[in-house]
């Protein structure tokens, strides 16, 4: 069952609405008119620690409720306090264009000899409906080797999911471990008495 999310007349200006624990919204989308109004900072704060990507019901002051999702989040840099979303108004019967955060599960292989997971994709870009989104999508790393790569098309399919990601885009690699070489010891040793000798042959040339 969606959350219900209750949006209010925005009174005053932005800061004086996250003073008062609102923070600041607008809602648009599906031929809507683009509304600006206000919620309930904590409840919105709720909503995303648990899913990002929900789909919910947004209680308008004066026009019953619509079907949403978060489209996007403003915070502050340092507080990660709320300072602005969007909200979009959505056709639960159609497609929508979205993106699905990639969330790695596993220890490679390859980690455990010594390698480094290096992650170059953080969200996949899907096409589906509202009823399929999720909030992650779980990616198993725990069998690659050092050396070893998935690329978007190495991931397993999802059920009512068309991925609009480039399949040839790579996901997550695992690099060999990083040596810092030192000098040898023996050349450190070989080079201190022939620098002493050449020392001394030059102090003779100037003494003569």
């Amino acid at each position: 069952m969606s959350e219900t999310v209750r949006l209010i007349e925005r009174a005053g200006k932005p800061a004086a609405q996250r003073r008062q624990g609102l923070v600041p919204v607008v809602i648009y989308g599906a031929g809507s008119e683009s509304l600006s109004l206000s919620a309930d900072a904590k409840t919105v704060d709720g909503i995303l620690s648990k899913n990002p990507r929900a789909v919910l019901k947004a209680e308008l002051p004066a026009s019953g409720t619509k079907d949403v999702i978060i489209n996007e989040v403003q915070r502050e840099p340092l507080s990660k306090k709320l300072l602005h979303i969007d909200f979009h108004v959505i056709d639960l019967k159609a497609e929508l264009d979205t993106k699905v955060a990639l969330h790695f599960t596993g220890t490679p292989a390859g980690v455990k000899s010594g390698g480094v997971q290096t992650v170059e994709l953080h969200e996949l870009e899907i096409r589906t409906l509202p009823d399929k989104l999720e909030s992650v999508f779980e990616v198993d790393t725990s069998a690659l080797e050092i050396g070893d790569h998935l690329l978007v098309s190495d991931l397993p399919k999802h059920e009512g999911w068309e991925v609009l990601t480039d399949p040839e885009t790579l996901v997550v690699k695992i690099l060999p471990p990083t040596v810092t070489e030192e000098p040898a010891a023996e050349e450190t040793e070989a080079e201190g008495p022939a620098a002493v000798e050449e020392a001394a042959e030059g102090s003779e040339g100037k003494e003569a």
